[in-house]
This record gives structure tokens, C-alpha cells and sequence, in this order.
């Protein structure tokens, strides 16, 4: 009997076109992975606990450190979770400019808070995320071409 045969008692793996083997549970269409949550819930909470080093090494109170903490861990975690979501809807160039945004603001931000001028973070967070958004660009581009 071939491989494919949906027949009751034979539960032989799908190796091709036709009939799914029955048992076969195929993923549902936008079926988050594991890794779309768990990626930017770990850049979160990395970025949450340098902002909380950075900002009590430069004048704020202890709970205001983890306020700030708190709040960078779940803005970027929040944004880094939707553009993970919904880069398969956006075009190459779209996607790496979100990656390069997202990047950068957080990197200029972490500058900002090491108590530097707000121009000089400004131009870290650009810089960083000019490069981010050209490797990301270059990562796309190779691999979708």
C-alpha cells in the first residue's frame, strides 16, 4: 500500500503529495512559533536589565531604575513581538528598515541614559541603526533572492 494511504491502522509518515496522513495535524496559517515570542521577550528583558544598570549609575532612584526597566523591557519586547509577527507581510525594504529602527532607537536610548547629550544619542542611535538596517537589508535580500 503507498505511503500516502489515509487508511484506518497505517500510520506511515507523509512523504508527499496527496492525502495527509490522518492524525496529521498541519500548523495553522500565522501560527506563532515559539520563537516569535520568545526572541524579543529575551532582547526585553536583557535590554529592561541595562537600562536598570545605566540609569541607577547615573542619578535615578532604585525604583525608578526598575520603573525604567520595566517599562524599556516591555515597549521593545512589545514592538520586537509585532514586527516578528508581521515580517512576512512587509517587503524586504520595509523590514529592514524596521529592524534598523527598532534597533537603533533602542541603542540611542540605552546611550541617553548613560547621561550623555541628547544630540550625541541621537547620532548612536542613527549610526546603529543605519548598520542594522543595511545588514538586515543584505540578510533579506540574499536570502530571499
Amino acid at each position: 500500500m503507498p505511503t500516502h494511504s489515509i487508511m484506518p491502522g497505517h500510520h506511515r509518515g507523509h512523504e508527499g503529495p496527496g492525502p495527509v496522513a490522518r492524525g496529521t495535524h498541519l500548523p495553522a496559517e500565522g501560527h506563532a512559533s515559539r520563537l516569535s515570542w520568545a526572541v524579543p521577550a529575551t532582547g526585553g528583558f536583557v535590554l529592561g536589565l541595562y537600562a536598570v544598570f545605566l540609569s541607577s549609575q547615573n542619578g535615578y532612584s532604585t525604583l525608578g531604575s526598575w520603573l525604567m526597566g520595566i517599562v524599556v523591557a516591555l515597549v521593545s519586547a512589545g514592538a520586537g513581538y509585532v514586527l516578528i509577527r508581521e515580517r512576512k507581510k512587509m517587503v524586504t525594504e520595509v523590514r529592514a528598515i524596521a529592524y534598523g529602527s527598532l534597533f537603533g532607537v533602542s541603542m540611542g536610548f540605552l546611550y541617553s541614559l548613560s547621561g550623555d547629550s541628547v544630540l550625541r544619542s541621537i547620532e548612536i542611535g542613527l549610526l546603529l541603526g543605519l548598520g542594522m538596517g543595511l545588514a538586515s537589508y543584505y540578510v533579506f535580500y540574499w536570502h530571499e533572492h
